[in-house]
C-alpha cells in the first residue's frame, strides 16, 4: 500500500513538474538512476559509515537536479533520514520511499509516457489514502463535531436571545426596585437629619432602638429555624428506630435470593446497627459514620466482640464503598453475625455498663 501511495506521489510530482518546465527529459533519467542505485546500496550496506556516505552522494546528485517538487520530496526525506540515527527503522522507511519515488519517476520518463493528468493523479491518490491504514482515527468523531456545529451555533443564539428577552422584562422591575430604595435611603437621611437637629439623643435612641428591632427579629428567625431542623432529626430518629432488625434481615434474604448481594449486606449490616443500639452499645443515626459505631463500642464491649465487629464493618465497606463485587459468602458472613447478636443478652456482649 505504501508502494502504491509512492508511485501515485511520483505522478504528481513529475506532472508537476512538467507543468512548469522544470524537467528536463534529456539527463533527468541518467540522474535519477543513479540515485536510485545509491540508496538501495546505503540500504543493502551495514556499515553505517558506507550508508551515510551513499546518502551523500545521492543528496549531491539531487542539489545537481533542476529545482522541482520532485527533487523536494527527494531531497526532504533524504535529510530526515540523515536527522534520523540512518540505520532506525523510521530512517529505512524514508530511504525506501525516496528510492521507489526515484526509481519510478526513472521508469515514466524513460517510458516517455503520456503527460500525467495531475487532477486525476490527485484523485487516485486520495482514494488511496483513504484505506484504513491512512486514515485518521479520529476522523468520525471530527465529522460528528462539524455536524454539530451548526446546532450547537443556533442553541447558543437562541439561549442569547432568551436572556436578552428576560433583561428586557426584568430592568424595568430591578429599575423600579432601586428607585423605591433610593427614595427610602433619601427619606431616612432627610428624618434623620431633622431629629438631629432637633434632639441628638432622640436620633441616636431610635436608631439603636430599630438596629435591636432588626437583631432580634434575625435571632428569632434563627431560633425558629434551628427548632424546626431539629424537630424534624428527632421524627427522623423515631422513624429510624421504628424499622425493626428483624424486618431487615427478612429483606436481606429477599434481596440475596435475586442476586443483589451488595443491597442485601447493606440490609443486614443496617438490621445488626439497630440491634446493637437495642441493647445500648450504641446510638444509632443515619448521618454517623461506621467508625464512630466502632469507636463507641471499643469503650464499651469486649475486645473479641469489638474484633468480629470490626472485620464485619470491613466487610461491608468495601462492598459498599470500594465497590468490591459482593458474593454470598460476604453476605452470609454478616448476616449470621446481626443473627447472633439479636439472641444475645447484653451482659454476654458488654464488659461492664455501670
Amino acid at each position: 500500500m505504501r508502494c502504491l501511495a509512492a508511485i501515485f506521489l511520483t505522478l504528481l510530482l513529475i506532472a508537476s513538474a512538467q507543468s512548469q518546465g522544470e524537467i528536463s527529459k534529456t539527463n533527468l533519467p541518467s540522474q535519477l538512476a543513479t540515485i536510485a542505485k545509491h540508496l538501495r546500496k546505503a540500504q543493502s550496506t551495514k556499515s553505517l559509515t558506507e550508508r551515510k556516505s551513499e546518502i551523500l552522494k545521492a543528496r549531491k546528485l539531487i542539489a545537481k537536479m533542476p529545482p522541482s517538487l520532485l527533487t523536494y520530496e527527494l531531497e526532504n526525506r533524504l535529510n530526515k533520514a540523515l536527522s534520523l540515527n540512518v540505520k532506525t527503522k523510521n530512517a529505512n522507511m524514508l530511504l525506501n520511499e525516496a528510492t521507489e519515488i526515484a526509481e519510478n519517476a526513472n521508469k515514466l520518463l524513460m517510458e516517455r509516457t503520456a503527460k500525467v493528468d495531475p487532477e486525476a493523479a490527485k484523485a487516485t491518490l486520495m482514494r488511496v489514502l483513504s484505506d484504513p491504514e491512512f486514515r485518521n482515527p479520529w476522523e468520525p468523531i471530527l465529522k460528528l463535531l462539524e455536524r454539530l456545529e451548526k446546532p450547537l451555533v443556533r442553541f447558543l443564539n437562541w439561549l442569547g436571545r432568551v436572556f436578552s428577552w428576560f433583561g428586557a422584562i426584568l430592568r424595568p422591575v430591578f429599575e423600579w426596585i432601586s428607585a423605591i430604595l433610593q427614595a427610602m435611603g433619601v427619606w431616612f437621611w432627610h428624618w434623620l437629619q431633622l431629629l438631629m437637629k432637633i434632639s441628638p439623643i432622640l436620633a441616636w435612641t431610635i436608631i439603636i432602638a430599630f438596629g435591636a428591632i432588626v437583631l432580634v427579629s434575625l435571632a428569632y428567625a434563627i431560633l425558629k429555624w434551628w427548632r424546626q431542623r431539629q424537630k424534624l432529626v428527632a421524627e427522623s430518629v423515631i422513624a429510624e428506630k421504628l424499622v425493626m432488625p428483624e424486618q431487615l434481615l427478612k429483606e436481606a434474604e429477599t434481596a440475596a435470593k435475586k442476586g443483589d448481594y451488595l443491597t442485601a449486606i447493606r440490609k443486614a449490616y443496617k438490621a445488626l446497627l439497630l440491634s446493637l443500639d437495642r441493647i445500648g452499645l450504641i446510638r444509632f443515626r443515619e448521618q454517623r459514620t461506621n467508625w464512630e459505631y466502632l469507636a463507641e463500642i471499643q469503650r464499651k464491649a469486649e475486645p473479641n466482640f469489638v474484633r468480629q465487629f470490626r472485620e464485619i464493618t470491613h466487610t461491608f465497606d468495601l462492598c459498599f464503598y470500594a465497590r468490591k463485587f459482593a458474593t454470598a459468602k460476604e453476605y452470609t458472613t454478616v448476616r449470621q453475625f446481626a443473627e447472633e447478636l439479636l439472641t444475645r443478652a447484653l451482659p454476654t456482649l458488654s464488659s461492664s455498663s455501670s
